[in-house]
């Protein structure tokens, strides 16, 4: 009789928790009502009360210590659960809170449990996001810490709220691949709270354990580990950690390539691709940067706040190279030789890394093109203007300084005429930029010239120094001329361009614009790195 009884209440369970699906499509819980009590009249809560109270009287019918009182109480914890997720898709942040709290309450004594495990996994991810919306972040970080450890534990059962109201048959390979997107969101969701609460280095260490735990799962997309890897590697460049930064781009590039040769036809992986290449010019123009400042430091004196700043910054980078935790397993990488893995120190370094990225500088014009993407094409010319300035930076012969310097500016040159013909609406947004580029170009190139001319000379004879007298005074004359030259495009670079040049621009068509497009990519040298190692 009480075996009836019980196949009753199961039955009966079922029924409202079958009525409480149809119901929450429906309605709402969170509806505006004048008063408290027009609450009570709202359907959906109608039903939620209801099928609590069926709970509740089978929950006191059962011994504490079986496994039917367990089930019970899961059963009441996913209602309540339930409820919550309602609640916070209509954004009720703090009754959201109260549920899910109330929740947790009742299963946290059995969070090791295979039929409760997921469940609680479940409420402290919907929780934890709860409470850093609210502001209570160290809270968050607590309740995630102790579900990450737990989650490596437990071996799950049950797996959502129909496996435990109508008995569902489950799919091994679907509960596992659940298990782990559930244990990864929980882990993005503490590296995000590390982030807000500016722990970088263990943000840096969760960020890491992701990767590794969808590599060692195979879960999710090839492209997106991807991009989420070198991301990463955005993130250590910023921390000026150049080999953990280099591992992780080198990583990337190891899963793009394949799929690049493999011709597979997808458009997202030229897109990762060229925002790889933009991720390793970044990486090279921010390690010249300190590469260049730790140089510098070394022959001013300066502040002992600054300096002590420049040494903690330069030190990074041979610290971080001895040891080098963030490995993945089970993938191997092949580091590049040909750059360096700390700082820039003498000048075959910053050729070498001026060679490397001029490869990644092809690949990301390849997809970011002047007629498809112009600013974002500017912004890759720009950063080549940056590279040679820091070969330049490097460079001890002033000869091949000056030819660095002539071949920057003969390349910001071209692509302001280009833009000027081409696109005459980007370059009015870049015009400024463009002009001071190329106005410090001449002034470096002018700075050179003075210097040759005042170079010391061993045992001159009279003759040789009236000969020097001469071509100092035929190059101070052209220095003059030159700088007459930069003073009239100041004043006529701030002008904008006529409508008659817009028009005549505007009219030449599509295929002229081809043709431009094309003259642009023709005048990029293409063994620049070769004649500059020639010089």
């Amino acid at each position: 009789m009480a075996e009836n009884s019980e196949f009753v209440l199961v039955n009966d369970l079922q029924s409202c928790f079958n009525d409480l699906k149809k119901h929450s499509v429906s309605f709402k819980l969170g509806q505006a009502q004048p008063t408290v009590g027009d609450e009570m009249h709202n359907p959906l809560h109608q039903q939620f009360e209801l099928i609590l109270t069926k709970i509740e009287e089978t929950l006191a019918k059962q011994h504490k210590e079986s496994e039917e009182y367990l089930k019970v109480i899961s059963m009441k914890a996913s209602i309540i659960y339930e409820k919550a997720k309602i609640l916070l898709s209509e954004n009720l942040l703090t009754p959201s809170k109260t549920l899910l709290e109330e929740s947790l309450e009742l299963i946290k004594d059995f969070s090791d449990h295979p039929k409760v495990a997921f469940l609680h996994m479940r409420v402290v991810n919907h929780l934890t996001y709860v409470l850093s919306r609210l502001g209570f972040l160290q809270e968050a970080k607590e309740l995630l810490l102790r579900a990450i450890e737990e989650e490596t534990k437990c071996s799950p059962e049950v797996f959502s709220t129909d496996d435990l109201f109508l008995n569902t048959k489950k799919d091994p390979k679907v509960s596992v691949t659940k298990l782990n997107r559930l244990t990864i969101n929980n882990m993005q969701m503490l590296a995000w709270i590390h982030a807000r609460l500016g722990e970088t280095e263990d943000n840096l260490k969760v960020q890491h354990d992701i990767l590794q735990k969808q590599l060692d799962s195979c879960e999710g997309d090839v492209l997106r580990w991807a991009e989420s890897c070198f991301r990463l590697g955005g993130m250590f460049i910023g921390q000026c950690d150049w080999p953990n930064a280099m591992y992780h781009l080198t990583a990337a590039e190891s899963i793009l390539n394949p799929l690049e040769v493999a011709l597979i036809p997808n458009p997202e992986i030229h897109v990762a691709q060229a925002d790889l290449a933009r991720s390793w010019i970044y990486y090279g123009l921010q390690l010249f940067e300190s590469s260049r400042k730790s140089l510098i430091s070394k022959h001013i004196e300066s502040d002992g706040i600054e300096s002590e700043v420049l040494k903690k910054n330069s030190g990074s980078s041979e610290s971080s190279s001895s040891k080098n935790p963030y490995h993945f397993q089970g993938l191997e990488i092949e580091l590049p030789k040909a750059i360096p893995t700390g700082l820039i120190k003498n000048c075959d370094q910053a050729k070498g890394l001026f060679a490397y990225l001029q490869k990644w500088m092809k690949r990301a014009r390849l997809y970011y093109t002047l007629r498809d993407f112009p600013l974002q094409y500017v912004n890759l010319c720009l950063d080549l203007s940056e590279l040679y300035r820091f070969v330049a930076f490097y460079e001890e012969d002033i000869e091949l300084q000056y030819a660095v310097q002539k071949r920057r500016y003969d390349a910001l040159e071209t692509l302001s005429n280009i833009l000027r013909e081409v696109r005459p609406s980007c370059y009015m947004a870049v015009s400024v930029e463009l002009t001071k580029e190329l106005i410090e170009v001449q002034m470096e190139m002018i700075n050179l010239n003075l210097k040759k001319l005042h170079r010391p000379t061993q045992g001159p004879t009279f003759e040789a120094k009236e000969d020097v007298l001469k071509k100092q005074m035929y190059a101070l004359s052209a220095i003059h001329g030159k700088l007459n030259d930069v003073a009239l495009s100041l004043n006529t670079s701030t002008e904008p361009s006529s409508v008659k040049d817009s028009e005549e621009a505007g009219s030449s068509g599509p295929e002229a614009n081809e043709e431009k497009t094309e003259k642009i990519e023709d005048n990029q040298p293409e063994n620049e790195t070769e004649e500059i190692k020639k010089e």
